[in-house]
């Protein structure tokens, strides 16, 4: 049985972009509860509310070119390339979560859906537009947006477009970092069966980085997860864009396309890949 100072030395703030073994997305339990958060239509949790999945589609339709190939990167149970393929789109899904890929597959025979790590990308000039949906760019560490983006490019047409969306630093001001603890004895999102969730935010790089801390002890077993996110300026995504041939093209409050305002805690950017 862990002991109060095994799980409180587990809960130590981590070092900035430490990753943790134990598995998320795919994890046996913590997937279904997942899945069932991408499934209700009221919550914006894994995935935003139908009503803006709908108006995002409507957007994301007026600016890709009708017909086009797109791929949706962490695409879930496909509730975008769903609705993009019966808008008339050649769509492709990518995601590696078992449970997600095989429930989009169950609803949408349209769709080519890959069950695989989106790090892992490996097409060449194959797509009008890919899209990365839900602030999921942000989750990823440093070296890995570095990874990513020269992939994305180089499965791009030229002229194609990279959708994405992520936090604005308005996100974290005023926040501080903060602890809590939950009991959960008939089980929960984290576990089957009972056990006790210690969760901590920290934040680092003068507030433009959060770290969610999360240390799941049950009589057994601790596990730990640590799920980060970056904020973002315009002039920040612009500059690590660069380098890997893309030019911001268009940037919206959300991605619904509304209009960019000052004071808006998400950010959505159309890149554009150079000829």
């Amino acid at each position: 049985m862990p002991t109060i100072e095994s799980l409180f030395s587990q809960l130590q703030k981590p070092a900035l972009w430490q990753r943790t073994p134990a598995p998320f997305w795919d994890d046996e339990h913590i997937s279904k509860g997942m899945l069932e958060a991408h499934l209700n239509p009221d919550w914006d949790a894994a995935s935003r509310k139908y009503e803006t999945i709908d108006r995002s589609v409507k957007w994301l339709v007026e600016i890709i070119p009708p017909g086009g190939k797109i791929l949706d990167l962490g695409c879930g149970p496909g509730l975008y390339t769903k609705r993009l393929s019966e808008m008339g789109y050649d769509t492709t899904g990518m995601d590696f979560s078992r449970r997600s890929i095989a429930h989009a597959k169950s609803q949408d025979a349209k769709t080519k859906y890959i069950l695989k790590n989106y790090l892992e990308l490996d097409a060449a000039g194959e797509f009008d537009a890919v899209i990365l949906i839900y602030c999921d760019y942000a989750a990823l560490t440093p070296d890995e947006r570095r990874l990513l983006l020269p992939k994305i490019s180089r499965a791009l047409k030229p002229g194609g477009l990279f959708v994405l969306d992520v936090f604005s630093e308005k996100i974290h001001e005023g926040k501080n970092e903060s602890k809590s603890w939950t009991f959960h004895p008939n089980g929960g999102f984290w576990n089957a069966g009972p056990h006790l969730c210690l969760e901590a935010v920290y934040l680092y790089e003068n507030n433009t980085v959060k770290a969610s801390h999360y240390v799941v002890a049950t009589q057994n077993e601790v596990t730990k997860h640590i799920i980060w996110d970056t904020a973002y300026t315009v002039q920040k995504m612009a500059d690590e864009v660069s380098p890997s041939g893309f030019q911001i093209k268009g940037v919206f409050d959300d991605a619904c396309g509304s209009a960019h305002t000052p004071a808006t805690e998400t950010l959505c950017f159309v890149l554009e890949k150079a000829n």
